[in-house]
């Protein structure tokens, strides 16, 4: 008895078909796995690949130079040239120094000396609203006693306990008081490392760091008023000529300072003006000339801290 052939072939052939299919089904997940792996791979690989820069001009900052525009926000500061003479971050300086920005200046409303040095560690500061006397009576009314004081109020100071510390302009010795109006950095060096920079005093040196014209523009302009009837204008403007090779600065200030005790009063004029230069003379070489002047006048009838001297009630003691 014979079957039906179609039946019967149909009957043969099904089990080859599965069998095959369970053949290929682990050959199918293998190559879809492989084939997952590969981008993986790839993916991986172009990570731990070096990135190429998008610029490769290298960009030298000068040695000799530091700005609060490369400090963070906030109080803290990056860099200095107070020690090593040249420009080092503060983290690596070993010295004792304390570098006051911008931010902390304007936070306290310091303008000078005699507003700054008493927010400052181990610095003190003589005259009105200072933190230590800074005067002594003296033998005579011209002997150099509360009169000094008087006239140079920028170095009536005393840091560490010990003297007066040295005045000094971007680290040269001066007499010229500072005023933030053109300086937005101050750098207080306590102790003997001071002498570094060729001045010598035990204390140290107090050095502001001129503003100078930067190839950005800006403008500034401040006003400030006290209850005594005090009245400061200062104006600052910056002025790119030339991208990134010629800028000018200018900055003027007019401060009529009163005090509580009568007549007393401060008048303080100044102006100041300064250029940056920087050709490309060669290629690939940095070119910088730099100039700056300042013109200023102060008058003022100071208000006295000690009390008045009496050179008469000695003839009746003696």
């Amino acid at each position: 008895m014979q079957s039906p052939p179609l039946t019967h072939t149909k009957n043969m052939k099904c089990p080859i078909v599965r069998r095959r299919a369970l053949f290929r089904a682990p050959a199918l997940c293998f190559v879809a796995v492989a084939c997952a792996a590969i981008p993986q791979t790839f993916a991986q690989e172009a990570t731990n690949a070096p990135v190429a820069p998008a610029d490769d001009t290298i960009v030298q900052l000068d040695p000799f130079v530091v700005s609060t525009s490369n400090d963070a926000d906030g109080y803290a500061v990056k860099d200095t040239l107070a020690g090593t003479r040249v420009r080092t971050d503060l983290r690596d300086v070993a010295s004792s120094l304390v570098v006051v920005n911008k931010k902390f200046m304007q936070d306290i409303g310091a303008t000078n000396n005699e507003t700054l040095l008493q927010y400052t560690g181990s610095t003190e500061v003589g005259g009105v609203g200072g933190n230590f006397l800074g005067g002594n009576y003296p033998a005579s009314a011209d002997s150099y006693g509360q009169n000094a004081s008087l006239l140079r109020p920028n170095s009536n100071t005393r840091v560490r306990g010990l003297d007066a510390a040295d005045n000094t302009r971007d680290f040269f010795l001066t007499e010229i008081p500072w005023d933030n109006y053109i300086v937005d950095r101050v750098d207080i060096q306590r102790g003997p490392n001071s002498i570094l920079f060729g001045v010598g005093s035990p204390a140290g040196i107090i050095n502001s760091s001129i503003n100078t014209a930067g190839f950005k523009t800006a403008y500034k302009f401040e006003n400030r008023i006290d209850k005594w009837g005090s009245l400061r204008n200062s104006i600052d403007v910056n002025q790119v000529l030339i991208s990134d090779t010629l800028a000018i600065r200018v900055a003027g200030l007019d401060d009529r300072k009163k005090f509580e005790q009568k007549p007393a009063f401060e008048d303080v004029s100044r102006i100041y003006g300064a250029l940056r230069y920087a050709p490309k003379l060669i290629a690939n070489g940095n070119t910088s000339i730099r100039a700056n002047f300042e013109h200023g006048k102060i008058t003022a009838n100071r208000p006295r801290t000690l009390t008045p001297l009496d050179q008469i009630t000695p003839w009746f003691g003696e």
